[in-house]
């Protein structure tokens, strides 16, 4: 994915910060399978630690994956057990298989990270055959004014940093599959609430756990860091006192490919 964020960084801590929950799981996996061409190889872009094609190999889907970031690899094929994807390091701009080699394919919290998300898409609708399924999800956290204000703030003393590059929304994206004349089919949301402490929003980002976070230098991290306790502090009083409730979704498009 020539230029893409890649995930090495992220390796060691991506399982925990961003693992979907059980019950988030428990009706992802039989909503995608219901949706899969049965017995056809399907292509996860952006495969990481496997958070998704895992439990889909589980359930007997035959699943492939590609990834830009080896250190995220190695943490799947860590994972061996039972049935598994088969992956390779390959760019999402440039897949290494031939014309309507699967029947269908998944980009899960992947495309706003792939500056030539387009091209990406393109090489999908090359790869998948005619009549196949192309699923797409963007995540979204639904955050109180709180969090939202201390967010901000830090990122304003990180010298706002530019977001990650590719496609902002799935509607971005939903509007580009429309210019293909590919319609998009809007699947169940599924969403889950968490409750984080403000010096749990402020740790995460000073330890640069979000994508977002990625282009600021450590010393930076830690400099907006404390400044933004101090004001948060001000404004809010004891970070760790209180829960703040966060409503984190997962929303999935199926887009079914022209016969």
């Amino acid at each position: 994915m020539t230029g893409s964020v890649s995930f090495d960084q992220a390796a060691d801590y991506y399982d925990r910060t961003r693992g979907v929950a059980d019950s988030v799981m428990a009706r992802m996996v039989p909503l995608l399978v219901a949706e899969l061409p049965p017995g056809e190889p399907c292509l996860e872009i952006g495969i990481g630690t496997g958070r998704i094609a895992v439990p889909l190999a589980s359930e007997g889907v035959r699943i492939a994956g590609v990834d830009i970031s080896s250190e995220m690899l190695r943490k799947l094929i860590a994972k061996r057990r039972g049935p598994w994807p088969q992956v390779a390091i390959a760019d999402a701009t440039r897949l290494p298989f031939g014309e309507a080699t699967f029947g269908s394919a998944i980009a899960s919290h992947v495309l706003h990270l792939i500056p030539g998300w387009k091209h990406a898409v393109s090489e999908v609708l090359r790869v998948v055959r005619p009549g196949g399924v192309f699923f797409v999800s963007r995540g979204a956290r639904d955050r109180p004014a709180s969090v939202e204000s201390i967010t901000s703030y830090f990122f304003r003393q990180a010298g706002d940093p530019p977001w990650p590059p590719g496609a902002a929304s799935i509607d971005v994206v939903d509007a580009h599959m429309g210019e293909l004349g590919i319609g998009a089919k809007p699947l169940p949301d599924l969403g889950i609430e968490t409750e984080v402490s403000l010096e749990d929003v402020i740790a995460n980002l000073e330890r640069g756990y979000w994508a977002a976070c990625w282009s600021i230098a450590p010393e930076v991290r830690a400099a907006a860091a404390a400044a933004t306790r101090e004001w948060a502090t001000g404004e809010f009083g004891d970070l760790g006192a209180s829960r703040h409730t966060v409503w984190e979704s997962s929303t999935w498009h199926a887009y079914r490919l022209g016969e």
